[in-house]
This record gives structure tokens, C-alpha cells and sequence, in this order.
């Protein structure tokens, strides 16, 4: 408040200062340094007793303003604090929901690897089994690897005979393709080694579609077909050759197919798909070998493409269970006796020496604490566990084709756990059970619930910040929030998918290597990092949508203005575009077609094409590039005549002949520039002239009454007059009638000067004689304004070229205007210096330089036009008149007349060609 008094006591005594001076105020340049400067003056003048109010006072404001400053940044902190406080008990949360849902997981549901990966078993039961080969999960854990064995006995007895792999195992591939269905009285077939129909399946099929003619077609199909005929009397059920013994009972026998006599062709021709075939049959045949028309050749193929893809996906499985379930790697043990007809095959993975099915399954009994054995031929079942008879005979029934009614299956889980299978897992899950999970569970929720209801207020409060002084709600961004959003939506995309990925990598491989308490040490870092990430990227979102930037500072936008700019612009200048754009690209498509049909006669060796390709080419282009000359040229006349407009020669006119198109246009346009630019320079001569006609008229009717004047005063001042008043009363009439006498001789000469109507009278001058002289003259009035000359010349005669009447004008003019303005108690230098020869010859420049007592607003170019003073007041006597008489005088004379201002200086300079020889006088208009 005591700076606002101060500010305001200047202003007042300013001005009272300028209606004293008949000065009009101008507050507003009062600058803060000049407002400080007269605020300790007029501190100073101050008694002692008010200026120890006055400072403790302002003590007391700073005081007060450095305390609200503070608790400004104090609130400001506060504020940033409690945001930090919320966000990290946000985070806290989220980690200890996700503890706890972690520590539910863990506690209630086992993941065992199982044959088609990791899978999750819940522990939670009604009743909670005290032992594990109670609970639910190892029942069904049994059951799936009862479910898995029964499906490895039926392909092991495709894949083997006695005691492994045979691979030269003969398979009939319309039997197997049709194992689901059972056999067929009669069918059409051939057989196959095991591995060569596994091999052809892994390298794939492929056909040739081709035409055959009549004797084509009987060359390549057999005359007769071989057809398998089994008799199924006596036999049940589904009837295989894998649960049946077939023996005696099937003959295969060779059947005429067209009933043709041998040599008589009557085939007809036909488009056929013939199957390449990769391997021979076991018989060292083809298949069109077996058959005698396209339906049956067709259908065999079908069957061996099937039978085929289906070994080659057993045999993958085959290896899959035979891994799985060696005794090394599993806890189950298995018996399957398969019996069929007199052959007896035992699929096992127990390490024994007896092969005796009995002795097998007391070991097995001893060994399990938990088993099933199932016996359909006898209905007998036997098990410890919770799998009913049901379950594994629907089981049994899904591979009925392999199993014969003579099969005993035998399945137990070996009580010791020594391999670490899918039982041993489920095991360790099943003794970290917590019986707490429901309260586990009710903490995660209300974590997650209080967790949103955070998200939702700091979503309310984020971007936004409420200024103290104002109460006003401004947008607050931080440096991220000004990245293009689609930057961010792929960051904050890549860091999901980046997430999710990491998150399942470390999942597969930690969840079967780490303990509990590591798992949820890492599930809980894992929830902070994904909060912090969460936040950094939503926040961000929000504070974008708050303050309008979320579209603005995308790089749509941006491409959508670039494309909008570039839209308006073709709009714009759509004529310009067709005019230009449009004929370039024709000319190359021409040029592309031309060179493109002549490389296509190039390739095809003919040259007279070639050549009529390449004047084609040449003629268009040399046309082309005629008329771009020929443009070209017509530029070229335009330019020139611009430059001789533009150099004042205003009657020149460019020629129109030869031009066209835009160059006729603008031809035409600068000659009409050129008339109207000359029409307006001879208006504005005949203004001038008219002007300095009026002036001269007016100045010469001033002059008469103005001389009468002048004179009866002199005459009053004559008389002996006593009043004081009356002689003050003259003297103001003298004064002010010389003023006006002097104003209207300027105003004549300045009327001559500007309408060129003077005569010089050429003579060589001695400048330095003339400034002497004229400092001389000057002293006077100089000391009565305290200002102290300074002359300074480089030799004592400088010659040059003028009238000596104008320039001692022009001299008296520049001293007059440094005695009205010039700052008093101040020093005005007055330098000569000679400059170097140039084009124009040695020169000799004058400055004249000195301080100036009010300050320069006006711009140099401004003084030297009339009637306009540095003094805006016009406080000071001057018509405004001597620098533009000055200056065009100068110019008058072949001079050169610059005026530099730099804060308060003044500076002009006079710069006139330096003459060494007596010239003669000359005159000129």
C-alpha cells in the first residue's frame, strides 16, 4: 500500500510540474526505476520521524507478504502430500487385495500338470477329508489317469505286438478307418506296414488330377478287385480286427470287375485325382491295384488317407502316455490284460520279474494305498476309492474296438509319492489348505471396494488445483500429459500386453518351484508395479480429458490439420494446381508409357518399334521443353521491365507480341502498373507544385501587412515610452513578429526547395573556414545555455562544391536546432573526417552530435519531414522547418544528410565530395 501512495504522490507532482511548464502529463512512461528514484527523493526530504514510520511500515507489509508467500508453499505441499498419501494407500490396497486373493487361491485350489497342461483343482469341499485319498480332487485325479490308460492300452495294441513298437505291423486300413463301426461282412481293402502309413501321414498326401482315355484307364485299374470277406456268425458286439480273433474266419479272394473277356477294351475316358503313391503295400502292390472301378479306387484311397492321419495322431499320444506314464515319472500303476483268441497281451509299467496277472496284482495291492480293479468278462469290481463301476465302464465302452470281453484292468496310486506327478502336487496343495478362505475372501473385496472409492475421488481431484487468493479452480498438467495420446495408448497398450505376458511366463515357471509365502511376496510386488503403472497411465487420461488435451494434443489432430491445411490450400489454388500439377503429370505418364513400350521392343528385339518409341519420345519433350523456353523467355521480358519501372523509368512498356497464356496476363498487368505508377507520380508532382505555389502566394500576401508590422513598431519603439507595460507590450509585438517574419520566409524557401525551383551558385567553399565562422557566431548563445563546443578537423582547409549561401543555411540551421534542444551544461562535438577514395570519389563528413534535453520519440526519418519537432510539447520556439530545409539543401548540393539517434544522443551527419582543384563556377536549375 506505501508503494501505491508513492507512485501516486509522483504522478501529482508530475503533474503539477507539466501545468507549469503548459506540459501534458504522460504517467504512463514513467518507468519503475524512475518511479523508485523519486520515491527516495522524496524519502530524503522527509523529516526523520516519517521516514521511520514510512520504513517500518513497509517492514510490517514485507513481513506480512513473506508470511502468505510461505503459506502459500505450505499449502501447496500440504496438499501435494495428502495427494501422495491417497495415491499410496491406493496402491497399498491393491497389493493387499491381491495378497489375500492370492493367499484364497493358493490355500483353496492346487494346479497340477496334467497331460494337456496345468490345471486347477479347488480344495474346498462340504466336508473336509482328513487324509488326501479322501478328497475329492485325488478321486479325480484317478479317474482322469484310469480315463488316460484305458485310452493308452487301445492305441498301444495298434502300435504294438508282444513287447514294443513293430513297427512292420500290417494294418488293414479299411478295418482300422472303420473301427467305430465295426467290420463289414465284405470290403475292399489292402494292408499296410504300421510305419509306412505313420510316415506318409507326417509327410501328407498329394494328388494329381489327370485325363485318362478309355485304354488309359483299363492299363491303370485292375480287371478284378480283392475283396476281404469275414464271417461274423457267432460274434457280438462291436466286431474289430483288434478285439476279435478273426482267424479262420476271414479269406480274401480276387472278384472280376467288368466281366470283360481279357484284351477288349470298353472304358471310357475321364478326368481322374490320382493319389501319388508315397509307399507300397505289405503285398508290394499300389492301391489301384486292389480295385476295378474309380468308386472303389476313390473310397480305398479315402480309407488310407483316414487310417493314416489317425495312427500318426495315435502314435503322437502313444509317446506322450509313454513318457507320462513310465514308472519314474508317475505314481500310478497300471495292469491291462487283453485276451484275444489265444494270443494274451499284458500292458503294465510295473518293475517286476513274474508275469503271472495274479502275482502282478498282489504287488500292485501292496504297494497302493488307494486302487480299482475292473474285470467285465466276470463283472467283477473291486475298489478303495470313489469311482464307481459305472464311470470306468462307460470309459471302457468309448474304445470297445480294441478291448475284447476278456480285460482285466487294474489301476492304484502308490502310497510312498515318490515321483512328483500331478498326485504329488495335488497332495502339497491339499496339506496348505487354510479352512479361512471365506474371510480371506470378504478382505479382498472390501480392499477392492475401498480401493474404487479411492479411484473415484482422486479421478474428481485429479488436474485440477484451487488458487488461495482466488478460489479459482485452474487445470494443472504434468510433463507426460503433453506426450500425443496415441504415444500413450500404445505405451500404456504394450505395458499391458507386456504385463499379461510376463505375468504368464513367470506363472509357468515359478508356480511349481517357489513356496507360498514367495508366491505371495511376488503376486504382491507384481499388484504395486501394475497400480503404479495403472495410475501413471490413467491419471494421465484424466487430467487430458479435464483441460480439452486428449484430442488436442493427439497426433490425429495434428495429421487431420496438415490434411485440412493442405485441403483449403488445393482448394485455394485450385487453379494453380490443374494448372501445374495436371500437365506435369501427364507429360509423365506419357513419358512412362513411351519408355515402357519401348523397353517391351527392346526385349522383343524390334527396333524399328524401338526407334519410332524413341522420336516419339524425343518430339514430345523437345516440344515440350520448347514451350518451357519459349516461357521462359517471356519471364525474362517481363522481369527486365519491372526493373526498368522499378529504376523510374515509368513510360516503359513490355512488349505483348509472342506472349500467351499467364505471360500475356501479367505483360499486361505491369503495363498497366506502369501507367497507373506514372499517372500517380505526375498527380502527385502537379499537387506539389500547387502546394508550393499556395505557400509561396499566401507567404508573399503574409509578407505586406507583415513588413507594416514590423516597421510601425520600430517606430513605436522610437518614441520615448515611459510605461513599463506599454515597452513589455512592444517587445512581445517585435518579438513575435520577427518569429513570424522568419516562419514565412522558411516556409517560401522550403516551397522552392521541395518544387526544385532554386539556382545554386556553384564555389569551392572551405568547410573548415565555415564551421569556424559559424561556431563563432554561435558562442554567444551557446554560453548562454552553458554548452561547451568542440571542433575537431583533420587539416585546416577542406574544399568542396556549393553554394555558399545554401549551405551556410544549412550549417545555421543544424547550429539553431542544437541551441533550442540541446541539453544545457552539456558538451556538442562538432567532427570532420575524410574518407577513403570510393567510386564517388574522396568525401569529407561533418557530425554534428549532441545530447538532447527531452527525450527522442520520434523516429529519424520523422525530423526531417516539415513541420514535425522533437519537442512534442512545443514549448520551445521553432517552425519544425530547419532539418527538412537542411536536408533537402544538402541533397540540393550532392550531399548527404543522416540523422542517428541512440537513447538521447543527436546525431547528423553532412557527408560532400572533396574537391582538391579550383573549379569554375557554374549555376545550375
Amino acid at each position: 500500500m506505501g508503494i501505491i501512495m508513492d507512485n501516486q504522490k509522483i504522478r501529482e507532482k508530475s503533474k503539477e510540474n507539466a501545468q507549469e511548464n503548459n506540459v501534458e502529463p504522460n504517467t504512463s512512461d514513467v518507468s519503475s526505476d524512475t518511479v523508485q528514484e523519486s520515491t527516495k527523493a522524496q524519502d530524503c526530504r522527509q523529516d526523520p520521524k516519517q521516514d521511520s514510520e514510512g520504513q517500518s511500515r513497509y517492514d510490517s507489509q514485507s513481513a506480512e507478504r513473506k508470511k502468505e508467500a510461505k503459506g502459500r508453499k505450505e499449502g501447496r505441499k500440504k496438499k501435494k502430500r495428502r495427494m501422495l498419501f491417497f495415491h499410496g494407500f491406493q496402491h497399498i490396497l491393491l497389493v493387499l487385495a491381491v495378497i489375500q486373493i492370492v493367499s484364497v487361491l493358493l490355500s483353496s485350489y492346487v494346479i497340477v500338470e496334467t497331460k494337456n497342461g496345468p490345471k486347477p483343482f479347488s480344495l474346498i469341499e462340504q466336508r473336509q477329508p482328513r487324509y488326501f485319498e479322501d478328497s475329492h480332487v485325488f478321486n479325480t485325479l484317478l479317474g482322469n489317469s484310469a480315463s488316460d490308460l484305458i485310452c493308452y492300452g487301445a492305441i498301444r495294441s495298434q502300435m504294438e505286438t508282444g513287447a514294443g513298437f513293430d513297427a512292420k505291423k500290417k494294418v488293414d486300413v479299411t478295418a482300422f478307418a472303420e473301427r467305430y463301426h465295426g467290420l463289414q461282412q465284405e470290403y475292399i481293402t489292402a494292408p499296410y506296414y504300421l510305419d509306412d502309413l505313420i510316415k506318409w501321414a507326417q509327410a501328407g498326401f498329394t494328388y494329381e488330377n489327370v485325363y485318362m482315355n478309355g485304354e488309359e484307364v483299363d492299363k491303370f485299374l485292375s480287371r478284378s478287385r480283392t475283396v476281404t470277406r469275414v464271417n461274423l456268425e457267432g460274434y457280438s458286439g462291436t466286431v474289430s480286427y483288434l478285439n476279435s480273433d478273426l482267424t479262420g474266419n476271414t479269406r480274401v479272394e480276387d472278384i472280376s470287375g467288368n466281366l470283360l473277356e481279357a484284351g477288349m477294351v470298353e472304358r471310357d475316358g475321364t478326368d481322374a485325382t490320382i493319389l501319388n503313391n508315397r509307399y507300397l503295400t505289405a503285398d508290394g502292390k499300389n492301391i489301384e491295384n486292389y480295385v476295378s472301378s474309380w468308386d472303389e479306387y476313390y473310397e480305398l484311397c479315402g480309407n488310407v488317407k483316414k487310417a493314416a492321419e489317425d495312427l500318426n495322431i495315435n502314435y503322437e499320444e502313444y509317446l506322450k502316455y509313454k513318457e507320462l506314464y513310465d514308472s519314474d515319472n508317475t505314481n500310478i500303476i497300471y495292469i491291462i490284460k487283453r485276451t484275444v483268441g489265444d494270443d494274451t497281451q499284458i500292458f503294465t509299467n510295473m518293475k517286476t520279474r513274474t508275469a503271472n496277472v495274479s502275482q502282478m496284482a498282489k504287488e500292485l495291492k501292496a504297494q497302493c494305498s488307494k486302487y480299482i480293479y475292473y474285470d467285465p468278462q466276470n463283472m467283477q469290481y473291486e475298489t478303495d476309492t470313489l469311482i464307481e463301476e459305472s464311470t470306468l465302464r462307460y470309459i471302457l465302452n468309448g474304445y470297445d474296438y480294441a478291448y475284447p470281453e476278456d480285460t482285466e484292468i487294474m489301476i492304484g496310486v502308490r502310497s510312498d509319492y515318490t515321483a512328483k506327478d500331478c498326485f504329488y502336487q495335488a497332495r502339497e496343495g491339499f496339506h496348505n489348505y487354510v479352512p479361512y478362505v471365506w474371510q480371506y475372501a470378504a478382505g479382498a473385496v472390501a480392499c477392492v471396494l475401498l480401493y474404487l472409492v479411492l479411484l473415484v475421488i482422486l479421478t474428481m481431484k485429479e488436474g485440477t488445483i484451487r488458487k488461495k487468493e482466488t478460489g479459482e479452480i485452474v487445470a494443472r498438467l504434468y510433463p507426460e500429459d503433453h506426450i500425443p495420446t496415441e504415444i500413450m495408448v500404445l505405451a500404456a497398450g504394450g505395458v499391458a500386453f507386456g504385463l499379461v505376458y510376463a505375468a504368464s511366463s513367470i506363472i509357468n515357471v515359478v508356480w511349481r518351484s517357489v513356496d507360498n509365502g514367495s508366491m505371495i511376496a511376488i503376486a504382491g510386488t507384481a499388484a504395486f508395479l501394475v497400480s503404479v503403472l495403472f495410475s501413471f497411465f490413467y491419471y494421465s487420461f484424466v487430467r487430458r480429458i479435464k483441460t480439452g488435451t486428449l484430442w488436442r494434443e493427439s497426433l490425429l489432430r495434428a495429421v487431420m490439420d496438415l490434411v485440412k491445411k493442405w485441403v483449403l490450400y488445393f482448394c485455394d489454388h485450385s487453379t494453380l494446381v490443374l494448372r501445374v500439377w495436371v500437365p506435369v503429370g501427364v507429360l509423365a505418364v506419357v513419358n512412362l508409357g513411351m519408355a515402357m513400350l519401348a523397353g517391351y521392343a527392346f526385349a522383343q528385339r524390334e527396333m524399328l518399334k524401338l526407334l519410332i518409341c524413341c522420336l516419339m519420345l524425343f518430339a514430345i519433350d523437345g516440344a515440350v521443353g520448347f514451350m518451357m523456353y519459349h516461357s521462359a523467355l517471356g519471364k525474362q521480358r517481363i522481369l527486365e521491365g519491372i526493373k526498368l519501372i522499378r529504376e523510374g523509368n515509368l513510360a516503359h512498356q513490355v512488349k505483348e507480341d509472342g506472349l500467351y497464356g499467364e505471360d500475356l496476363v501479367l505483360a499486361r498487368a505491369v503495363n498497366s502498373i506502369g501507367d497507373s505508377v506514372r499517372t500517380a507520380v505526375e498527380t502527385s508532382m502537379k499537387d506539389e507544385r500547387l502546394k508550393a505555389d499556395l505557400i509561396t502566394n499566401v507567404s508573399h500576401d503574409i509578407k505586406t501587412p507583415l513588413t507594416s508590422i514590423i516597421n510601425y513598431v520600430d517606430l513605436i519603439k522610437r518614441e520615448n515610452i515611459q510605461d513599463p507595460k506599454i515597452r513589455e507590450y512592444v517587445e512581445v509585438l517585435d518579438a513575435k513578429s520577427q518569429r513570424l517574419k522568419q516562419l514565412t520566409d522558411d516556409l517560401v524557401e522550403a516551397s522552392k526547395i521541395s518544387s526544385g525551383n532554386i539556382v545554386l551558385q556553384w564555389e569551392k567553399i572551405n568547410l573548415v573556414e565555415l564551421l569556424n565562422q559559424t561556431i563563432g557566431e554561435f558562442s554567444e548563445k551557446f554560453e548562454e545555455k552553458s554548452l561547451y563546443l568542440i571542433f575537431k578537423a583533420p587539416r585546416n582547409n577542406i574544399f568542396i562544391e556549393a553554394d555558399s549561401r545554401r549551405i551556410w543555411r544549412v550549417i545555421e540551421n543544424l547550429f539553431n536546432n542544437i541551441f533550442k534542444y540541446a541539453l544545457s551544461g552539456t558538451r556538442v562535438y562538432v567532427d570532420m573526417e575524410l574518407l577513403q577514395e570510393s567510386g564517388e570519389g574522396k568525401q569529407v563528413v561533418v557530425s554534428l552530435k549532441n545530447i538532447s534535453a527531452q527525450p527522442l520519440k520520434v523516429n529519424p526519418e520523422e525530423l526531417t519531414e516539415r513541420f514535425i519537432r522533437g519537442d512534442e510539447s512545443r514549448t520551445t520556439e521553432g517552425s519544425g522547418l530547419g532539418l527538412s530545409i537542411a536536408k533537402n539543401l544538402t541533397e540540393a548540393q550532392n550531399g548527404k544528410f543522416e540523422i542517428v539517434m541512440d537513447g538521447d544522443l543527436f546525431k547528423v551527419n553532412l557527408t560532400f565530395r572533396l574537391i582538391e582543384k579550383q573549379r569554375s563556377v557554374r549555376s545550375a536549375n
